[in-house]
């Protein structure tokens, strides 16, 4: 894994050696960064099931003023915090919690996200109930985008007041962006 653009382009990233971990590889990575071209200025970032931290680490490298990492597991939380200080970012938050508290830190610390990327485990509820949690604490900015990726088509859209306007397959992973239905609007 390496960075592929940006201020830490062609850093290489350490991975898990597990057979359980799936890193987003480059050229998804790629895809989902040329669809979101062009990015806000100084936005603020969330990698909420950061695992090595390598999208989010994608935002820091494409100037985001500020990046929140997540990942509960012990062992890619460490080397999460490797990577970061290999690049040695200065504007990450990194927290270890399960994903329902971190969404209710952020909440609590009044934090709204121009750009969240949601990968969790795959056969899990995690992506849906994620989705539920950040639109219900209203973390996501005014014209923000939520981008999931995930091994199911489904559409949360219309049970989240979402408007998908993004979607593309890459063998079993399927990435899909949202915003708010209200950003809409302004758009």
């Amino acid at each position: 894994m390496r960075v592929i653009a940006g201020k830490y382009k062609g850093f290489n990233l350490l991975s898990p050696k597990s057979k359980d971990s799936r890193p987003t590889d480059n050229k998804v990575k790629e895809a989902v960064f040329d669809m979101l071209y062009p990015f806000k200025v100084d936005f603020v970032g969330l990698d909420l099931f950061a695992g090595t931290g390598q999208m989010g680490i994608e935002f820091l490298s494409r100037g985001a003023y500020e990046v929140y990492f997540n990942e509960k597991n012990l062992s890619t939380f460490r080397i999460l915090k490797e990577n970061l200080e290999k690049i040695k970012a200065a504007n990450a938050k990194v927290s270890k919690m399960d994903f329902k508290k971190a969404l209710s830190t952020y909440k609590e610390d009044g934090l709204k996200f121009d750009y969240i990327f949601l990968d969790p485990p795959y056969d899990t509820n995690y992506l849906e109930d994620s989705l539920n949690l950040i639109i219900a604490n209203e973390l996501l900015a005014l014209n923000g985008i939520i981008i999931t990726e995930s091994d199911r088509d489904i559409d949360f859209s219309h049970e989240l007041d979402l408007s998908l306007i993004k979607e593309k397959s890459y063998g079993r992973k399927i990435i899909k962006f949202y915003i708010r239905n209200e950003d809409n609007i302004s758009r």
